[in-house]
């Protein structure tokens, strides 16, 4: 009988560890150059819940919460609109690493 436990429990943690490794992007990421980091909350369909944490390129700090973006689960790519004058506000590529690349458009007023 505890064989069978001790199989059981081995099986189910393979089965969470490699379904964690499976593209999921859901938790944290860290901005590549240590700007900051990026925090899934939740992927449904194409759009991504997120949180982020960074210091752009002009010096300040910049926090989104309950932040959503456009996300594209083939290229791994999500794209935050803040209005219509600015239609690609920030772009995330999510890399196999764990870590995000961060584009912030000109046009982006944080």
């Amino acid at each position: 009988m505890k064989k069978i436990v001790i199989a059981v429990t081995i099986f189910t943690m393979l089965i969470a560890s490699s379904a964690s490794f499976a593209g999921d992007i859901i938790g944290r990421h860290d901005l590549s150059g240590q700007r900051g980091m990026i925090i899934v909350n939740s992927v449904k369909g194409n759009k991504l819940a997120f949180d982020a944490i960074y210091s752009p390129i002009r010096g300040k700090l910049v926090i989104l919460t309950d932040a959503f973006a456009d996300y594209d689960s083939r290229t791994q790519k999500a794209v935050y609109s803040e209005d219509r004058s600015c239609p690609e506000a920030l772009k995330l590529l999510f890399q196999s690493n764990g870590r995000v690349i961060l584009h912030e458009a000109a046009c982006a007023e944080f």
